[in-house]
């Protein structure tokens, strides 16, 4: 059992994405993914995690930052703009992105909290949000054989309210990879998929999350009492 065990831990995101269950991985992800980004040909893309199988090539700029991790350090093949980053501190200007894409990075970082205000930061008042996290109640999330079994997943209410906190508002959120993955490597995945996403299956391999930034949040109310009442000044002809 040991023995078994041993040979379907899944020893990286790199060599899961050279297997053929990581292949169809991606393909039935970057099949959801493209009918949720929006239009990426002028906008800055940063991908968080190990981002590598799901930047667009449509993108004006797309940039991988892999986060400090055993599962992400490995880079991906044919990424040209690729840092190492730790998931609280990311090297990059406030508001210089337009788009910011996480896999395989949430569910490592030591603080979710302060990963998601980094990326809140970097990102444009307009920019969007884009989330693949474990999900909890997935079957996934409860085998090591493929990168999302590793870290911490989530449940619906605990992403929903740690978004909420991070002065993120929730836009669009769905499920994807219906299939069990060690039936990925025998099947397409293609008909569990169209299935659950018309039926909202609710034990759907990871959570994918649209998410746009709340700038106004932060601003409290001004109490009418605290409120200064300024003197008209009406100008008189000389």
């Amino acid at each position: 059992m040991l023995t078994r065990l041993t040979r379907t831990r899944s020893e990286d995101a790199a060599a899961f994405y050279q297997s053929r269950a990581g292949q169809r991985t991606a393909s039935l992800l970057n099949r959801r993914l493209n009918s949720l980004l929006p239009d990426l040909r002028a906008r800055r893309l940063l991908g968080i995690g190990y981002p590598g199988p799901y930047l667009p090539a449509t993108a004006g700029c797309a940039v991988s930052a892999r986060l400090q991790h055993p599962q992400t350090q490995r880079p991906f093949h044919h990424i040209v703009q690729d840092c190492l980053i730790e998931s609280g501190r990311l090297p990059f200007d406030d508001l210089s992105m337009d788009t910011v894409l996480v896999v395989h990075g949430l569910e490592f970082t030591r603080s979710a909290a302060e990963f998601l205000r980094a990326a809140w930061k970097v990102m444009t008042d307009d920019g969007y949000l884009i989330l693949v996290v474990p999900n909890r109640s997935g079957y996934w999330a409860h085998t090591d054989a493929t990168p999302f079994g590793h870290g911490v997943p989530f449940s619906t209410r605990q992403l929903t309210r740690l978004l909420e906190q991070g002065l993120f508002q929730i836009e669009h959120h769905t499920g994807a990879l219906m299939t069990p993955p060690a039936l990925l490597s025998r099947l397409s995945g293609t008909l569990p998929e169209r299935v659950g996403k018309m039926i909202r299956y609710p034990c759907a391999g990871v959570h994918i999350v649209v998410a746009r930034k709340n700038v106004y949040a932060g601003l409290p109310l001004m109490d009418e009492k605290a409120r200064v009442t300024v003197p008209r000044q009406v100008a008189e002809p000389a």
